[in-house]
């Protein structure tokens, strides 16, 4: 039942953040402003920082006194049980969507059109308030390595997905944001229970 409210919740605040968008409030970042070899090299590079970085967290900030804590993740225990699919494609894509309306779409444009911040201030805050929001991990792994990189991954990907939403928009923000974390956490699954299923 917990479950049901929980993606209930999830649905109507993706439903509330959304409605905005289709009244054509800061419609012009849904559109690319800016492309071109220097905006792809950043896509190419971020990209493999990331998968870099996911890589060196999976090795070394998770382990196995943690393990346990980890299945209960929602997108780890549906990669575990091969059931709740539904959670990996609909509601986690929901849940990134939420969050980069959030702290990219309504956070960012707030601080360029409306305080008038330069950019790269504006950025730098919103990702320093993308990172705080992810305190929450501290509840449920209680484990500094992991808050300390619960803090810092998000951070660092606010600061790119910032410079992504205000070149090309925030379309490829939900992708990006997608694909990194989903690829974070097949590679623990993979690393820590593929072989008990």
């Amino acid at each position: 039942m917990d479950k049901i409210r929980k993606y209930t919740l999830i649905i109507i605040i993706f439903i509330i953040l959304i409605i905005p968008t289709f009244l054509g409030y800061y419609w012009e970042y849904f559109f690319i402003r800016e492309f071109d070899v220097y905006v792809v090299l950043i896509l190419i590079f971020g990209f493999i920082i990331f998968f870099i970085m996911g890589k060196l967290i999976e090795i070394y900030v998770y382990n196995d006194n943690r393990i346990e804590v980890l299945k209960k993740n929602d997108i780890i225990n549906a990669f575990i049980s091969k059931k709740n699919r539904i959670v990996i494609w609909i509601f986690f894509p929901i849940i990134m969507i939420i969050e980069e309306l959030i702290f990219r779409f309504y956070t960012l444009t707030f601080l360029v059109n409306q305080i008038e911040l330069k950019a790269l201030v504006a950025v730098f805050i919103s990702s320093l308030v993308f990172s705080l929001f992810h305190i929450h991990t501290w509840f449920s792994y209680r484990s500094l390595r992991i808050l300390l990189v619960n803090l810092i991954f998000p951070f660092l990907l606010g600061l790119y997905n910032g410079y992504i939403f205000l070149t090309i928009g925030i379309i490829p923000c939900f992708i990006i944001h997608y694909i990194i974390v989903l690829n974070l956490y097949y590679n623990l699954y993979k690393r820590y229970f593929k072989n008990d299923t």
